[in-house]
């Protein structure tokens, strides 16, 4: 499913801590809501939290970003995983309004299975953009995680580095990306989405 199509298939709900509703919009992958966030989106409701079922993780486990910095690192030292092709399927499915694609195949890696990565990375980028759209100009709000991991993919900072970085926004990458160097794949997010503006 395309990006819009998944945002507007996940409810907008309201309530206390208790999760009141699920779903699942694709295998291994379970939406809870409301997220703890649920106040501070427009509208109110828009945060939920994503839940993946995978051989690395086991059952219910709660996808941050930390979890994908460590899943492309992971895959960035083992010759068996298409790393390459797992990042542009990742920049498409949230950037250019892409089918979520049918990857296949299985990781040889201590990584998650392919076709759950990019399920649960386009639906913490549907949280993200419903708590942080206004930030999207900037290429941050659902941008943000795929940017930090870029930098992971073509070794110019480590997954602990992003997830130390991450905590400060788009000022944690920029300051990694003045250091270090703007990846490739962020560039060509800045130009795709330059281009289609």
């Amino acid at each position: 499913m395309r990006f819009e199509e998944l945002n507007n298939l996940i409810p907008y709900a309201m309530g206390g801590k208790v999760k009141s509703l699920s779903m699942e919009p694709y295998p291994n992958v379970t939406i809870l809501m409301p997220g703890r966030h649920a106040k501070q989106t427009t509208p109110k409701g828009g945060d939920f939290v994503v839940c993946v079922n995978d051989k690395l993780f086991g059952t219910g486990h709660q996808f941050k970003h930390n979890d994908i910095f460590d899943d492309v690192e992971a895959r960035k030292y083992s010759s068996s995983i298409r790393l390459d092709d797992l990042m542009r399927y990742y920049l498409d499915i949230i950037a250019h309004e892409a089918e979520m694609p049918d990857f296949g195949g299985s990781t040889g890696a201590p990584a998650m299975d392919p076709q759950t990565f990019l399920a649960a990375v386009q639906c913490l980028a549907v949280a993200e953009h419903r708590r942080y759209a206004e930030y999207e100009k900037q290429f941050g709000g659902r941008y943000l995680p795929f940017r930090f991991s870029a930098g992971i993919a073509e070794g110019l900072w480590n997954a602990e580095e992003a997830s130390w970085l991450e905590k400060k926004g788009r000022p944690g990458v920029e300051q990694l990306e003045r250091e270090r160097g703007v990846p490739i794949l962020t560039k060509e997010l800045f130009d795709g989405l330059s281009t289609e503006a």
